[in-house]
């Protein structure tokens, strides 16, 4: 199984941290954050990483290289639309790299115990499987999602919390059977909804058109979305220790 890294966007709600870098290569504990990433796929029997890139593409390219010094096989794929389309352009362009295999969803701006990624690739059923957090307190801002049983019946941020039963945290798991039911979801939906909105939207489509699509919990491990400075010294502060601990 191969795994996409989304790290296109620019993040500019981190204002100054991400004015000359991608959020992805911010440190964390003195690391960057796609170390981190890459270290958790080695760590999980990953081998092949395709790392879609925009926003100071060719920085990433400089402290990853190869992969080699993860034990991984890292390939690249440049999104130039980046500043003008969402992340669900940036993974429409991994498909001819994952076209023959199951691969793993990886938002590259997820900072998370590496315990979470095994518990998505033990996780039980062949498809589509989402990583959600089903403790954290939701809000507005949140990728939530409703389910039924093991199932995900519907997926958005515009969902009201008061009726999520949790948020996805950017990891998801594409098995091989399911690999171009997933591209061809997702193709419908930039046809139809453009490339401004987020990839989630193919998961959405899939349930629509009855495809199954199910999920596994974090299982209280600890995770952050870093898109904002608190977000880095929570990251730093609070969520560093707990997983280090």
């Amino acid at each position: 199984m191969k795994a996409v890294i989304l790290a296109a966007g620019m993040g500019s709600r981190l204002g100054e941290f991400t004015r000359d870098k991608p959020k992805t290569l911010l440190l964390v504990r003195d690391k960057p954050l796609i170390f981190h990433i890459l270290e958790s796929l080695s760590a999980s029997g990953i081998e092949e990483v395709i790392i879609i890139t925009g926003y100071e593409d060719e920085k990433i390219r400089e402290e990853v290289k190869d992969g080699s010094a993860f034990g991984l096989k890292v390939r690249y794929v440049n999104n130039p639309r980046y500043d003008s389309t969402n992340n669900i352009y940036s993974l429409s362009l991994a498909q001819q790299e994952v076209a023959t295999g199951g691969f793993l969803i990886v938002n590259s701006d997820v900072f998370f115990h590496p315990e979470i990624l095994k518990r998505l690739l033990e996780a039980e059923g062949n498809g589509i499987t989402l990583m959600v957090d089903v403790e954290k307190e939701l809000g507005d801002e949140e990728m939530k999602v409703t389910a039924r049983g093991k199932r995900i019946t519907d997926i958005g941020k515009e969902l009201s919390p008061d009726e999520a039963d949790g948020e996805y945290i950017g990891l998801a798991r594409v098995d091989s059977a399911f690999t171009s039911v997933f591209f061809d979801a997702l193709n419908e939906v930039l046809l139809e909804l453009g490339s401004g909105v987020f990839y989630e939207e193919a998961f959405r489509r899939l349930i629509e058109n009855g495809v199954p699509v199910s999920y596994t919990t974090t299982g209280g491990l600890p995770w952050i979305e870093i898109d904002t400075p608190h977000d880095l010294k929570t990251a730093e502060a609070e969520i560093a220790p707990e997983i280090e601990g």
